[in-house]
C-alpha cells in the first residue's frame, strides 16, 4: 500500500471529526506493528512513558502524518477553535503499560491540546475476565474551555472521576465508548472537550500495551496548567 493511499479520505473523516467530536482512522496493520513495537519498547526500557524518541519518531515519519495530517488539523483547530498558536505546537509520547499495573488504570482526564490521536501499536490478549487495557471514552463530555481557568477548574471538577468508582458513576448518567484497539485503526479525537481514561492492563495479558499519544496545538499559555503537567511527567 502506497502511503497516500492510507490518507486518501482524510477530509471526509476530518468533517466525521468536527461533527462527532471524534473519528476512526484506517488499520495499521500492513505495517510490521511487532517489529516497530520491539523497537519503541527497547528505547523506552522500564518506563511506562516516553517522549517522542527516535524509533517513535521514524515512524511518525514513515506513516507521513506532518504530511498528510498535521496540516490540516492545523486549518481545522484555527476555523473550530480561533487557534493562534504555531503548527509544531505538539507533544508526541509513548505509553507502554505493563501486565498487571496498577497506576495507569482509570485515570480519567481532559487532554490539554486541541486533537489528540492514539495510534496503537501493539494491543494484547486478555485471558477471560481480564481486560487489557481498553480505552473508555466521551466525546463532548464538556465545552471547550474559553481561558486557562475555566481550563484548571474544568480539570479539577473531573477528577472525581478518576477512579472505578467514578467512571461507573459518569458512566450511568453520561453514553460512553469503548475501543479495544483490535483493528488496529488509530482514534483521533477532540482532546479538550473528550473525557477519557483505561481500563487495566491485567497481569493475565499475553503482553504489555504500547500505544503512541499524539497531542496536537495546545492553546494554553507555554507555562499553562498542560505544559505543567508535561513538565512533571518529565521529570
Amino acid at each position: 500500500m502506497k502511503i497516500e493511499e492510507y490518507w486518501n479520505d482524510i477530509d471526509i473523516r476530518l468533517e466525521k471529526l468536527a461533527s462527532n467530536g471524534f473519528v476512526k482512522l484506517p488499520s495499521l496493520d500492513k505495517f510490521d506493528l511487532d517489529f516497530i513495537a520491539n523497537d519503541i519498547s527497547d528505547e523506552m526500557g522500564m518506563s511506562t512513558f516516553k517522549e517522542l524518541g527516535s524509533c517513535h519518531q521514524k515512524f511518525l515519519d514513515n506513516l507521513q502524518v506532518d504530511k498528510h495530517l498535521t496540516p490540516k488539523l492545523f486549518e481545522l483547530a484555527k476555523k473550530m477553535f480561533s487557534y493562534k498558536g504555531d503548527l509544531s505546537n505538539q507533544y508526541h509520547v509513548a505509553r507502554k503499560v505493563e501486565p498487571g499495573n496498577s497506576k495507569e488504570m482509570f485515570r480519567a482526564h481532559f487532554d490539554s491540546h486541541l486533537f489528540t490521536m492514539v495510534l496503537p501499536i501493539k494491543i494484547p490478549d486478555a485471558t477471560e475476565g481480564g481486560t487489557a487495557g481498553d480505552l473508555i471514552f466521551f466525546p463532548n463530555a464538556r465545552k471547550a474551555p474559553s481561558n486557562e481557568i475555566s481550563n484548571f477548574i474544568g480539570k479539577a471538577f473531573y477528577k472525581k472521576y478518576a477512579s472505578k468508582e467514578g467512571m461507573d458513576s459518569f458512566s450511568s448518567k453520561n453514553e460512553n465508548k469503548i475501543d479495544d484497539f483490535r483493528d488496529y485503526q488509530p482514534l483521533l479525537f477532540i482532546g479538550n472537550t473528550t473525557l477519557h481514561t483505561n481500563y487495566p492492563v491485567s497481569d493475565n495479558c499475553s503482553s504489555y500495551r504500547l500505544t503512541l499519544l499524539a497531542h496536537f496545538f495546545d492553546p494554553s499559555p507555554k507555562y499553562g496548567i498542560g505544559g505543567l503537567l508535561r513538565l512533571i511527567r518529565n521529570r
